[in-house]
């Protein structure tokens, strides 16, 4: 059941309801609703929609079997313009499913017949880049030319082929050294380890197949391997790096650009500038990557996210203002996941707090106040949840209840903190103890804090996968906590 349950999902997504399939009153057609709708989950729930009087005797197998093959012959009617799927991807059923036609035409003697479909195919697979389906149109070209005896027409489609092996075979080695990564580096502790001491070595035995071959699938497997590697290290700057000649690939190699995710490679370089703390650039590099994410997507949201940490990192507080302004008139915030739009009520309680609106001076405190914490829905964000409260506390002055937080920061860093890349959370918090021990006096507490402020400064961002959120950099709310007892201490 769960193999047709998927198949629904599919067809449902990529054609609609094929209605059409099914007479009015058939098993098959009541079996396909209902597992459309959800009401049906496994065969027990089938039997109860489609057998009320419980007489089912084997008829389920059956109707399965009957609907699963109608289904599957209906993924040949899958639309290629269909905006849901990516380009890319149509254009390759596109091609296969002409392939497929000619085939059958040239096992019928329709080889004259075959050859404009084989050629249709040939040209928009070239265009593309898919060269495993060039090969494919090639040889069969070859065949109805065989069968239609034209000799010149032959050998020119042989020569053509043998070109376009030999890019399929780079292509395929190239993928089998990204297929040998992705099984280690998903692999077990040891496996990574083992698999890391030879990657530098894979990377450039697959740049060099890209130099040579200069096909998408080079390219491709090169950069999500490159980026994997980046990602898992957290080196910003080399993804910054493979970010950018990406760019310069894209504008140079047509072939590349027409099947290479632009819009993830936009996003993830305005992401990698953030971390890399390359701020001015990142924000240059947002503000003309933004018209390439439609407003009413998911897509845009997450863009928005980086977009506006830089401003807020770079202390560029107006943009900042501007961009949360944006997010919060799109109708379609509502739309987002709670998690992600949890997070903005976050990014704009720190944003009121750093840099308050004239017209809302108060407005973070009460986004503080109505802001809980540790639900299990919001880890990821609890450090940032606690350490607003602290800098709330602090601002009104309730060093009891300052004391309270800084108390609870302990306890959460001992149970969440205990590795490596915590380092700059673990430092910060010791930087707030600084705070407590030293009764909010502000020359105590700089002198005490001196170190820890200056590590704090040295210690680079996780890696992603471990990254805690600092919607504002630790460097950044330190200053403003010294700010404040300073100025606390001269009103005294």
């Amino acid at each position: 059941m769960d193999e047709l349950i998927k198949l629904i999902q599919i067809i449902d997504k990529r054609i609609g309801n094929p209605a059409q399939l099914f007479s009015s009153k058939s098993k098959e057609k009541r079996l396909y609703q209902e597992i459309s709708s959800g009401n049906i989950v496994d065969d027990n729930s089938a039997i109860s929609f489609l057998y009320p009087d419980g007489q089912e005797k084997g008829g389920l197998k059956m109707i399965k079997s009957r609907l699963r093959k109608k289904l599957m012959n209906q993924l040949f009617l899958v639309d290629e313009k269909n905006e849901s799927i990516q380009a890319p991807h149509a254009v390759e059923q596109g091609c296969l499913a002409k392939l497929l036609q000619a085939r059958v035409l040239i096992d019928s003697g329709g080889n004259d017949l075959a050859l404009p479909l084989l050629k249709q195919a040939l040209a928009k697979a070239t265009e593309y880049d898919f060269n495993y389906i060039s090969s494919l149109c090639l040889k069969a070209i070859i065949q109805s030319y065989v069968n239609l005896k034209e000799r010149n027409l032959f050998y020119k489609a042989v020569k053509q082929l043998d070109n376009v092996m030999l890019k399929v075979a780079a292509d395929q080695e190239a993928e089998m050294f990204f297929s040998e990564a992705s099984i280690e580096l998903s692999h077990s502790i040891v496996a990574r380890k083992a698999y890391l001491v030879k990657v530098n070595d894979v990377l450039e035995k697959m740049n060099s197949l890209w130099q040579k071959a200069k096909t998408f699938d080079t390219f491709n497997y090169y950069y999500r391997i490159s980026m994997w590697l980046h990602e898992l290290n957290g080196n910003f700057d080399e993804i910054v790096s493979l970010t950018t000649y990406s760019e310069e690939v894209i504008k140079d190699f047509d072939n590349v650009s027409k099947r290479f995710d632009h819009r993830f490679n936009k996003f993830i370089q305005v992401y990698a500038y953030l971390r890399a703390k390359k701020l001015e650039e990142g924000l240059a590099l947002a503000n003309a990557y933004l018209p390439s994410f439609t407003p009413s997507s998911n897509n845009w949201f997450a863009f928005m996210e980086n977009y506006t940490l830089l401003a807020i990192h770079a202390k560029k507080y107006e943009v900042a203002h501007m961009l949360l302004h944006q997010v919060q008139e799109n109708t379609f915030i509502k739309k987002i996941n709670k998690y992600a739009q949890e997070r903005w009520i976050l990014f704009e309680a720190y944003l009121h707090f750093v840099h308050p609106l004239v017209d809302q001076p108060l407005k973070w405190q009460s986004l503080v106040l109505n802001t809980s914490e540790y639900s299990k829905d919001k880890e990821g964000f609890n450090v940032a949840i606690v350490i607003l409260q602290v800098m709330y506390y602090l601002e009104i002055s309730d060093y009891e209840a300052l004391e309270y937080r800084v108390d609870s920061l302990k306890k959460y860093a001992l149970h969440h903190f205990k590795d490596s890349f915590s380092e700059r959370s673990r430092t910060f918090f010791k930087l707030l103890n600084v705070l407590v021990r030293s009764n909010f006096d502000y020359l105590t507490t700089q002198k005490k804090g001196l170190y820890l402020y200056q590590k704090l400064q040295r210690t680079p961002t996780p890696g992603d996968a471990y990254a805690e959120i600092e919607i504002i950099p630790y460097e950044h709310l330190w200053e403003l906590a010294l700010e404040k007892i300073k100025k606390t201490a001269l009103n005294a």
